[in-house]
């Protein structure tokens, strides 16, 4: 009987919403060791959170295979249709056999998802302040010396940033701030004081202020709050479809809600998680069903 765990937070099977590009593509990442896991694919997602690593400054590594498929077509064209005969093909190469033990992680915004941060103190424009200040230059080449200097100019980027929003959210101000006064820390103080002249400083979280300018790199956060029509369609015919395309029984299903963040949006999530554990039943049977998001909001 699979196992089926509700989370609030995301956790190898993954139906869910995606900025990278369809294809597949090997990497190689460290299979312990502390902080960052590090990866060798050059998909530019990776290279923007400064993830991407050589494979010689790697150790203990082990290869993968990350395969994107799109399903859902109709959403952006009515006169698409899936190729479910395909997927099921596609999947077939990762599950061979019908006891292959696998995870099948679903992430409720796949369904209906919106970019919380775009109304993020919006009366002081902050989201498209942002931008330029963390905008990344998707690289041209796949050159590994290319993408090495890449990712250790975005790292600097990034880590400059969270220095001057963490001294922000500590201090209130960036007043006696140590560190080099450079062109960002000029924005940094530029945006400080757009936004405090139109919103409380007390009311500002200048954590999350950093965490939404690191979605703004050479894409957006995708953003599409899905029509009431629309999304029952996508949960009883393509999740269906995309259930009975598989070609092995998981062993156990793990969902993410996502609307902590909002990225699955509130008003939605609760609809969806019934039609998707319906379509899961139909599909699996007899489940274990532990709601492990109920049990951190009691906490």
């Amino acid at each position: 009987m699979p196992g089926i765990n509700i989370k609030a937070a995301s956790a190898t099977l993954r139906f869910s919403s995606s900025v990278i590009l369809e294809n597949a593509r090997d990497t190689n990442y460290p299979r312990e060791g502390g902080g960052y896991g590090m990866l060798t694919c050059a998909e530019p997602y990776f290279v923007s959170e400064g993830l991407y690593a050589a494979h010689e400054e790697l150790e203990n590594t082990r290869e993968i295979t990350l395969h994107v498929m799109t399903i859902g077509l109709f959403i952006e064209d009515p006169g698409k249709k899936d190729d479910f005969v395909a997927i099921s093909s596609a999947l077939r190469q990762y599950l061979p056999e019908k006891d292959t033990p696998y995870i099948l992680d679903v992430d409720l915004d796949f369904f209906s998802t919106k970019n919380p941060f775009k109304t993020l103190y919006d009366r002081a424009d902050l989201y498209e302040k942002l931008a330029p200040l963390y905008a990344f230059q998707r690289p041209e080449s796949n050159d590994p010396e290319i993408l090495k200097e890449i990712s250790t100019a975005r790292n600097e980027q990034l880590t400059e940033l969270e220095s001057l929003f963490d001294y922000l959210q500590e201090n209130r101000s960036l007043q006696g701030y140590e560190g080099e006064r450079s062109p960002r820390y000029e924005a940094v103080e530029l945006i400080f004081r757009e936004v405090t002249s139109v919103y409380k400083e007390s009311e500002i979280d200048w954590k999350l202020v950093h965490d939404a300018g690191c979605t703004r790199d050479d894409t957006d956060l995708p953003d599409h709050v899905t029509k009431p029509n629309d999304l029952d369609r996508l949960i009883t015919g393509t999740f269906a479809s995309f259930l009975a395309a598989l070609p092995a029984t998981p062993t156990i299903v793990t969902i993410a809600r996502s609307s902590e963040d909002e990225y699955c949006p509130p008003d939605d999530v609760d609809q969806i998680q019934v039609g998707v554990l319906e379509e899961l039943r139909q599909r699996l049977g007899g489940m274990d069903i532990q709601l492990a998001y109920q049990e951190d909001l009691a906490d």
